[in-house]
């Protein structure tokens, strides 16, 4: 189910043209941070609450909305 979900965010990012970087189990956007879990996606932004989405309700273009909103910022520097 992780495999499947990562392949289909990672081909909307594509798709949408957002920046991002991967981190072993996260994918690293210039204003979230995807975590991908057991059951669930985990989605922290800065200054909200850490959402987290169940693969099978997984919606890709409401997450699409909550992370590629500020797509003009560049990737932070690791």
């Amino acid at each position: 189910m992780i495999s499947s979900a990562r392949s289909r965010i990672m081909q909307f990012l594509q798709i949408a043209h957002c920046q991002y970087r991967i981190d072993g189990n996260q994918i690293l956007l210039c204003n979230a941070t995807l975590t991908f879990e057991d059951q669930q996606l985990s989605i922290e932004r800065p200054g909200k609450p850490v959402r987290k989405m169940p693969y099978q309700k997984l919606n890709l273009d409401r997450l699409l909305y909550l992370v590629a909103m500020q797509q003009d910022k560049k990737l932070p520097a690791v």
